[in-house]
């Protein structure tokens, strides 16, 4: 029965005089990629899309993972594509030599910011993004914005106020609770005040591994803060296996898994390799994810393109990736199921 909701232009009306609400509703304007072909596909749904604009991205894993390097390889993409970086480092993780050698440039469209708590982060970020929507107004305004990433490394290292006072009072007493609470409300208002801006936030979080009773009432392996799980659109998880080359280890290997993801099927997983030299490799972990799908067959040292004549060594895998990725864009259910599966299978294995 149709019903006339004579009603809805004093509505309209009023809602439009609220200061902070909005009737656009859209996806991301613009991405920056990961690095990685595999690793942008199980968050984005994309091989060339990794974090996306106007929302907040966590990369979350226990000490010494590689988040920091994830990090540093989403910095010099973002700055390849013309991005302005905004640093704020808790943990000297993304100093300079690193960032450097991975080839981000500090000396351009590069700030860096040394914080310790955070209200240090907070402070410095909306300071940044008042100054910004003051210049720019808001992208459904102005669609040519400039671009901005916000990287926050890390949260875990954030002091509250509370903390350093009592820290130079000698006194090591925690504020655990109010830091969750710092946390989660800095995160929110940070959501709030950039999804109609081209500015984006990448976090790092440190998570801790369950108990057997956490992990036998469904909480998963790893304990993600509530904070991270309500703000943020995207989290992967990465869990290392170092990359050794002879007796010297040359970088990380990594597993990364899709935890949450508001564009593509969570809970898919991948494992790359991070050289701490060069950088990410965007073929790392492509190969073994098109052998999973059915779209390379091997043979020996050889690879073949199913259902084509072309053959290729791993040396010589550079030359035909736009056609294995086309393949398996055409095949993306076959992609999810096999990487959700692996993924399932593994966890299964590590709770046992």
């Amino acid at each position: 029965m149709a019903t006339n909701m004579e009603f809805l232009k004093d509505f309209e009306k009023e809602v439009d005089k609220m200061e902070g609400v909005s009737g656009i509703s859209t996806p991301p304007r613009s991405w920056v990629s990961f690095g990685n072909h595999v690793l942008n596909k199980i968050l984005s749904n994309n091989f060339h899309k990794g974090t996306p604009q106007g929302r907040i991205t966590a990369i979350a894993g226990p000490s010494g993972a590689g988040k920091s390097f994830i990090a540093g390889n989403l910095i010099k993409n973002a700055q390849d594509a013309g991005y302005y970086i905004l640093v704020c480092d808790s943990e000297n993780a993304l100093d300079n030599d690193y960032i450097t050698k991975i080839g981000v440039d500090i000396n351009s469209m590069y700030n860096y910011k040394d914080v310790s708590s955070i209200s240090h982060v907070n402070k410095i970020v909306s300071s940044f993004i008042k100054g910004y929507q003051k210049s720019y107004g808001t992208i459904d305004v102005n669609p040519d914005q400039p671009p901005v990433l916000i990287v926050i490394d890390s949260l875990d290292m954030l002091a509250t106020d509370t903390e350093l006072a009592n820290f130079e009072k000698g006194d090591q007493k925690g504020d655990q609770g109010q830091r969750a609470k710092q946390h989660k409300a800095m995160l929110r208002n940070f959501v709030g005040a950039i999804k109609h801006l081209n500015i984006q936030i990448v976090v790092t979080h440190q998570v801790y591994r369950c108990t057997q009773e956490q992990i036998l009432a469904g909480e998963g392996l790893w304990k993600v803060g509530d904070a991270i799980r309500y703000a943020c659109s995207q989290i992967v998880l990465v869990t290392k296996l170092k990359l050794k080359e002879g007796d010297s280890i040359t970088g990380i290997r990594m597993k990364c898994e899709g935890f949450k993801t508001r564009f593509s099927k969570p809970f898919q997983s991948v494992t790359i390799e991070v050289p701490y030299d060069t950088g990410m490799d965007p073929t790392s972990g492509l190969i073994e994810s098109m052998e999973s799908l059915g779209v390379l067959k091997r043979g020996g040292s050889w690879y073949t393109i199913d259902g084509t004549d072309i053959k290729f060594q791993a040396k010589n895998f550079g030359a035909y990736v736009d056609q294995v990725l086309a393949l398996a864009d055409s095949r993306e259910d076959s992609f999810f199921k096999t990487l959700t599966e692996e993924t399932s299978e593994n966890a299964d294995k590590s709770a046992a």
